[in-house]
């Protein structure tokens, strides 16, 4: 799967996500606490953490997923992602996430971690 179908798919699944739940319950009211309601406050997070992790890693990890703990690089790259994850899921917020691990990945790199 190249960078941009993935784009494209990540697209419209976040429209339909989004639309679907607006057409079918226009006339009932959710509960916030309902799981469709926690489905789409996620989703978002979803999609960002995806296009995220084909950026850092491309392709080449699709095929084989256990050569990102073969690769010190590409070990640091996926703990950020999953850093940037969590701390989306705990906050409920992509943007904050996104810059403090870029800014964490960023000076890891600086210091020669990576």
């Amino acid at each position: 799967m190249n960078g941009w179908l993935l784009i494209g798919t990540a697209a419209a699944a976040s429209y339909l996500m989004r639309s679907i739940p607006l057409l079918v319950f226009r006339r009932l009211t959710l509960s916030s606490e309902s799981p469709v309601a926690r489905l789409l406050q996620h989703a978002a997070s979803a999609v960002m953490g995806s296009v995220i992790y084909l950026a850092l890693f491309g392709e080449s990890f699709f095929t084989r997923p256990v050569a990102h703990l073969h690769d010190a690089d590409a070990l640091l790259k996926l703990a950020i992602v999953i850093l940037a994850g969590g701390l989306a899921s705990w906050l409920r917020s992509v943007f904050r996430p996104l810059m403090a691990c870029t800014a964490l990945y960023a000076a890891a790199l600086l210091l020669g971690v990576g």
